[in-house]
């Protein structure tokens, strides 16, 4: 592994650190959106590192969790694939859809879920990979 790609891994992995942690600072200001938002961000940062590691090449400008996680060849539990839909649906939709103002999606108790989800799929490809952060 060249010092370029290990340069490109880490930069993801703190990349996915701080989108979690915008994150939950997102939910603690009341801007549901954004924290939703920024789960997305933290899960398609952490996949963009675990691709570099499975195939030691740049990924793809592509930011839709199922696919990623597909192009990683990872195989990974039904439970956290349901939570990488779950998160991928808040990438356009918490952004530039009318849903965004929705307080039936976009709500304290949904955040903190997603939230929840989103560090249940960090931890499982952080224990799967051994990756340290």
């Amino acid at each position: 592994m060249t010092k370029d790609t290990k340069r490109a891994i880490r930069f993801w992995l703190l990349s996915s650190n701080d989108n979690f942690e915008t994150a939950a600072a997102m939910l603690k200001a009341g801007r549901y959106n954004f924290a939703m938002f920024m789960c997305q961000q933290a899960v398609e940062t952490l996949l963009k590192a675990v691709f570099i590691i499975q195939k030691n090449e740049r990924p793809e400008y592509i930011h839709k969790l199922p696919k990623l996680v597909e192009l990683t060849g990872i195989k990974i539990p039904k439970s956290i694939d349901d939570k990488i839909l779950k998160i991928d649906a808040h990438y356009i939709k918490a952004r530039y859809k009318e849903d965004r103002f929705n307080s039936k999606i976009y709500n304290k108790q949904n955040a903190k879920k997603l939230l929840k989800d989103a560090e249940d799929v960090i931890k499982w490809f952080i224990k799967e990979l051994k990756l340290k952060i």
